[in-house]
């Protein structure tokens, strides 16, 4: 799943921006957040009316490399940027393509991206640490440091900071946007995560 997780990757990504990024690569790491936290929010919008069961799972693990080759041109073309639900679903090729397939385009379309959700959601909780970034103790050690740093050094290694703490926040603002798994969605998720994980 290249796409989803190409975004989940840049945000983690934001959290380890370098002292020497300076005011624009922060202000692009800020953007960058808030772009993440409002896809989040329509993602969730997006899929809200539906759950998915086994049957939906394996259709998206069937039918996945064909829906990755029907818009590999528009991917390649847009790279970086966010999938746009409702584009795909105006889209004539994808609807095209899902009529030959004997499939509901648009379910078919929300709960695949359920499943994404709920893939995203996971993987934060499972790689997060539970610790909050503790900006003040963090700049108070810096603060001890100063006397023996360049003044330059010194203020990019606070920026750096104080860009991965607002990182940090917004990858959590946008978490709680993303939809909470049923009990039997949670269930099915684990029984075929190597096989979602492992989807190109």
């Amino acid at each position: 799943m290249k796409k989803i997780w190409f975004v989940l990757l840049s945000v983690f990504m934001l959290c380890s921006v370098s002292p020497a990024a300076g005011q624009s690569g922060q202000d692009d790491i800020y953007e960058s957040g808030r772009q993440f936290e409002q896809w989040a929010i329509s993602l969730a919008e997006f899929v809200k009316d539906v759950r998915f069961n086994e049957e939906d799972v394996q259709s998206l693990l069937s039918l996945w490399d064909d829906f990755t080759a029907v818009g590999e041109e528009e991917a390649e073309e847009d790279e970086g940027e966010y999938i746009d639900f409702n584009s795909i679903l105006n889209d004539a090729t994808y609807r095209s393509w899902a009529k030959s397939k004997g499939i509901d385009g648009e379910m078919w379309l929300k709960k695949t991206m359920r499943i994404m959700a709920m893939l995203m959601r996971t993987s934060i909780e499972a790689n997060s640490s539970g610790e909050q970034f503790d900006i003040k103790a963090q700049l108070a050690e810096l603060e001890e440091m100063r006397a023996q740093m360049d003044e330059e050094a010194y203020q990019q290694m606070k920026q750096a900071m104080e860009a991965g703490a607002a990182a940090m926040q917004g990858l959590d603002n946008s978490y709680k946007h993303l939809p909470v798994p049923t009990d039997s969605e949670k269930m099915l998720l684990a029984k075929y995560n190597d096989q979602l994980m492992n989807l190109e």
